[in-house]
Parts: structure tokens; sequence; C-alpha cells
């Protein structure tokens, strides 16, 4: 039942449910995803700082650190992950606010398994896409500046040159 087409994409999810935790776990882990597991936002956190990951997918509603208050520190550490939030709980103004603050999506509990992978992996696109530039962008920055040493350094020859072939 292979339906991913990310190989190797990370997921962070995060949710207080031992059900829910347990059930998007085997979905994703099945479907051949690599599954960080956490049943609190501390514990998410920590995990984010030691594992690459692709997406979050975390709960709203769990106790000590609300899923918009993990939101808020994963974009402060890092804000280009993908945070997709997970609720039971409907509420117009609770998904305006955490589009607002950043969320990639959000997603209403029960989930359609469908639109949960097709949400995985625009956050897992997004977040190869943004990588990818960033090597474009550092592979264009060294080779600037190893052109930029070059042309200094044919220019100083040119130079040399210069002044060894005048007459005194």
């Amino acid at each position: 039942m292979d339906r991913t087409i990310s190989p190797n994409a990370s997921i962070l999810a995060v949710d207080d449910d031992p059900y829910v935790r347990d059930s998007i776990t085997s979905f994703l882990s099945e479907c051949g995803y690599s599954v960080i597991a956490c049943d609190n936002a501390i514990d998410a956190m920590a995990r984010l700082r030691g594992n690459r990951v692709d997406v979050v997918l975390t709960d709203i509603r769990m106790p000590v650190v609300s899923g918009i208050e993990l939101l808020d520190n994963i974009r402060k550490f890092n804000p280009e992950i993908p945070v997709i939030l997970l609720t039971a709980y409907a509420e117009m103004d609770t998904a305006v606010s955490a589009i607002k603050k950043g969320a990639f999506d959000f997603i209403i509990k029960p989930y359609k398994p469908e639109y949960l992978i097709y949400s995985i992996e625009k956050g897992v696109k997004y977040s190869r896409l943004l990588q990818m530039e960033k090597n474009y962008r550092r592979m264009l920055e060294d080779t600037v500046e190893k052109r930029t040493k070059e042309l200094a350094g044919a220019l100083k020859m040119v130079k040399d040159m210069g002044v060894e072939g005048r007459d005194p």
C-alpha cells in the first residue's frame, strides 16, 4: 500500500491521544513515511532538534503545551518546516488564527486518509523545494566566489605583466 511519492520523507506526529497517535503512525508508516511519534509538544521539540523532519503533524488540543504553542515554537526554531494542525474541534477562528501564525494546513478529525496523505505530500514537496533552493543558492554563491578569485588572480597577473613589460 505504498501511496507516497516522496521517498524517505520524515514526519513528526504529535498527539496526546495514544489511539490517534498510533493510528496515524501506523497509517503513515504503511504508506512509506518515516514517522517519529510524540505524545506531547515538549518531547516533539526535543525530537525536532535531533532529527531531520520534513513535516510536523500535530493535534491542537493537548495538555501543558498546545499545538498552537508548538507551532509558535517551531516557527522560532525553523520557520520553513511545514506544520499541519489536526483538531476534532472545527472552530473557524482557531483555524484562521493557526493559518495566520504560519500553519501549513488544517485537518479536521476524524481525518480522511486521502486528504492526510495529500496534505503531507504537499508539505514534503514544499520542504524539499526550499532545500533545493538553498542548495542551489549555496552552489551559485560558491561559484561566484570561485570565479571572483580566479578573475582577481588573472587581473593581478595582467597588472604584474604590465609592470614588468615597461621600460624604466
